[in-house]
């Protein structure tokens, strides 16, 4: 997927590969949306080149979630080689709360 600053999306990335677009109910996401969004407790686990931070459920793996092919790819193309379970969100970075940027 080509990532554009312009269209200031954020996509949730399913476990099937899909990528909805996704904003915040306010300027920026608030921990109750990324909880949602994840499915559960969120962790950053990397941000690109573009500044989009990916955030993944930290109880993925306790909870026998299914690999994300699509966000393990991602990640593994920035750092790391981590598998992502379950959905993950991509977060454009005008919609990351100050908070997670500074992790």
């Amino acid at each position: 997927m080509q990532l554009d600053l312009q269209n200031n999306l954020s996509y949730i990335i399913r476990t099937d590969g899909e990528f909805v677009p996704a904003m915040p109910d306010d300027d920026q996401f608030s921990p109750e949306q990324i909880t949602d969004h994840v499915g559960g407790p969120p962790e950053v686990v990397c941000f690109t080149a573009e500044g989009y931070a990916l955030f993944r459920n930290r109880d993925a793996k306790s909870s026998a979630l299914p690999r994300n092919e699509a966000a393990t790819l991602l990640q593994q193309s920035v750092s790391g080689s981590d598998d992502i379970l379950g959905r993950a969100l991509l977060a454009h970075p005008n919609h990351i709360p100050g908070f997670w940027k500074s992790r």
